[in-house]
């Protein structure tokens, strides 16, 4: 691995507002990465690091493009619906068993990272009526962005409309909306 991509944990030690990074460092970008990422509606610049067991559920009309030395940890899934898109910003870090699920839109900046078990959804259930059952209602989708240079705490969720400003930091285990 080159040295460009470890960070010591000094680093993270010294700043409080701070989030780990995900459980695994990056590795550089080979052919099974370029293997993994040729499925339909999927789009992969250079240098992209896919990891293992990574599901791409794209439906017919629907988009994942994925910035270049963007890395995607293992066990990621993106589920994205016909017209829905989904774009991940360059040299942004996925960690392991991220969810990303999109009805509309979802985009993430450029160097980000998202801690382990980050779930991104831009729908949510319609409330108005407190007599039906919530199944029947329906869903509303409302597009999710992520400015660049956002650090995203593990186990934390952003839910449909919500919009993290360039430089913020979630916590973990925080909830987004």
């Amino acid at each position: 691995m080159c040295a460009a991509l470890r960070r010591p944990e000094a680093a993270f030690a010294s700043d409080p507002d701070a989030v780990a990074p995900p459980s695994a460092l990056p590795r550089a970008a080979g052919w099974r990465d370029r293997l993994r990422t040729r499925r339909r509606g999927v789009r992969a610049s250079a240098g992209v690091v896919v990891g293992r067991g990574v599901v791409f559920d794209v439906a017919r009309g629907g988009g994942v493009t994925l910035g270049a030395g963007a890395v995607l940890g293992d066990g990621c899934r993106f589920h994205v619906a016909a017209g829905a898109t989904v774009a991940v910003g360059a040299g942004t870090w996925l960690g392991d068993r991220c969810v990303l699920t999109a009805r509309r839109a979802i985009a993430i900046g450029e160097r980000c990272v998202l801690g382990d078990e980050v779930v991104l959804v831009d729908a949510a259930p319609v409330t108005a009526d407190v007599e039906r059952p919530l199944r029947e209602q329906g869903l509303t989708a409302a597009p999710v962005r992520v400015g660049d240079d956002v650090r995203i705490g593990p186990s934390a969720a952003l839910t449909a409309g919500a919009t993290v400003a360039s430089g913020a930091t979630v916590a973990a285990h925080a909830i987004v909306s």
